[in-house]
């Protein structure tokens, strides 16, 4: 759950996950149109799939089903588990052609599956897997996922590195926000997480972690939360944990773009905002 935001997906939506759904059952032997479409026969064919697999039969993806539904591909693989992947268009930047859904995993549809990872933070293998398919899944819309910050990350190759040294440093972390991911920062978060609940405990930031570890600034307020803050935000703000005219300014400007309204103030919607990539 904290670091696999799978989703849980039923009768009646079109959203993106569902053609994928049905291409991973068409590859699990089941015959099913991939139309995009969650009507009744793919409902039919989910209860049938999990009866086959032993989990819970209602028809419906969620976890559970998704855990045992979604395929592994790697480059040279082929077949409608590859297209699963292929669907999501998984377009790096505006401009750039959606991947062709021809079931062939080449060098295009590694590349485009890598820019993925490193979009949210994952594993970067440019292997379709686990981590991978779990993220796949939560493209739907209202889902707040949150990206992730692992031991080996540094500044360079997840820029939430910082913000969240910054912010475990706000909680208390007596670390050095040096932007590297290493093992004293997976320490941190690991107490950190202690403190809030009895399970998911790991040395990776994820969507437990987040909404727990920001703090809403504004206007007047200092601090590493301030400092957390500023590494997110476009352009090249000072990073000096002061919240002033400069910070808010670019604050304003952030939300108008992607977090309306523009009041100044990094709450819980800013925040999140302000860790999504822009393009995925």
């Amino acid at each position: 759950m904290n670091v696999a935001p799978w989703s849980t997906i039923g009768g009646g939506v079109d959203w993106a996950p569902v053609r994928a759904i049905q291409y991973l059952l068409r590859a699990h032997g089941h015959a099913v149109a991939a139309d995009g479409v969650y009507g009744p026969a793919t409902t039919a064919a989910v209860s049938a799939f999990q009866g086959g697999a032993g989990v819970s039969v209602d028809g419906i993806v969620g976890p559970e089903t998704w855990v045992v539904l979604h395929i592994e591909t790697a480059q040279g693989q082929t077949g409608d588990a590859v297209r699963a992947v292929q669907q999501f268009g998984l377009v790096p930047s505006p401009g750039i052609e959606p991947l062709i859904v021809d079931g062939d995993f080449g060098p295009i549809t590694r590349e485009r599956v890598q820019h993925f990872q490193t979009s949210w933070g994952l594993s970067i293998d440019g292997i379709a897997a686990y981590e991978t398919w779990s993220f796949l899944s939560s493209l739907v819309p209202g889902f707040q996922r949150w990206p992730l910050v692992k031991v080996g990350s540094t500044q360079a190759s997840n820029w939430r590195v910082l913000a969240a040294q910054y912010l475990l440093r706000h909680r208390g972390a007596g670390i050095v926000a040096d932007g590297v991911f290493g093992p004293l920062s997976g320490a941190a978060i690991q107490a950190f997480q202690q403190t809030l609940r009895a399970t998911f405990i790991g040395d990776t930031v994820g969507q437990l972690d987040w909404p727990a570890l920001i703090e809403t600034v504004s206007l007047g307020a200092s601090g590493d939360a301030v400092r957390a803050a500023q590494t997110l935000l476009p352009g090249s703000l000072t990073v000096d944990g002061a919240f002033g005219p400069v910070t808010d300014a670019a604050v304003r400007d952030f939300q108008t773009m992607f977090a309306p309204p523009a009041d100044g103030i990094v709450g819980p919607v800013t925040w999140h905002a302000l860790t999504q990539p822009i393009f995925d």
